[in-house]
């Protein structure tokens, strides 16, 4: 078997055992996703995933369609599930999100799509580290080390490398790391402060 198509698949295992993980702390109510984190991601995350197939991202590309299909399925249950704490920024986000479209429609520009995307996902985040610095226990850290490996899996199975293949799910990555840097730092604040 090609090195780069076992890379994508294990990538790929790795985006539904991420899935699995996060999901399963939604229902057993220790993980409340914010909805429009999960909006903004799910939005994102389809332009990624599209940006990767026209860039010829081949088997790195894998791993981001399944967490296309995630992402859809948390945003529905953060209706039910989830926290609604919106804020102007959050709502900020959305719309960046939303005009990251915008080039990929009218002027058929994949490359400037992909750049908005990936900077838009980045302040997708912030929504969740405000909320996760505040209840650090409201994340699951199982899933976001998943996400960690499944995106480091599949930078290194992409097929071609350009900026539209591999400056999304590098950009992820390293808001992936700084946000299982938060939760571990402030779950260990939590543990040591005597009044919790």
């Amino acid at each position: 078997m090609n090195i780069k198509i076992f890379l994508g698949l294990l990538a790929a295992l790795f985006a539904a055992g991420s899935a699995f993980l996060y999901i399963r702390d939604i229902f057993r109510g220790n993980t409340k996703p914010h909805i429009y984190t999960w909006l903004i991601w799910t939005i994102l995350t389809i332009i990624g995933f599209l940006g990767q197939l026209h860039g010829g991202g081949g088997p790195g590309a894998w791993a981001t369609g399944v967490t296309s299909i995630y992402t859809l399925f948390v945003l529905v249950l953060s209706f039910f599930y989830g926290t609604s704490d919106i804020t102007k920024f959050d709502t900020v986000c959305l719309a960046l999100a939303v005009l990251s479209i915008v080039p990929w429609i009218l002027a058929q520009n994949v490359l400037l799509s992909v750049i908005l995307a990936t900077f838009t996902d980045i302040l997708g985040f912030l929504p969740t580290m405000r909320k996760t610095w505040n209840a650090p226990k409201s994340e699951s850290l199982g899933s976001m080390y998943f996400d960690a490996l499944k995106h480091s899996l599949s930078i290194a199975s992409l097929q071609r490398y350009s900026l539209i293949t591999w400056l999304y799910p590098t950009g992820v990555l390293c808001a992936k790391i700084v946000i299982i840097a938060e939760i571990t730092y402030r779950r260990a604040k939590y543990r040591y402060t005597p009044s919790h």
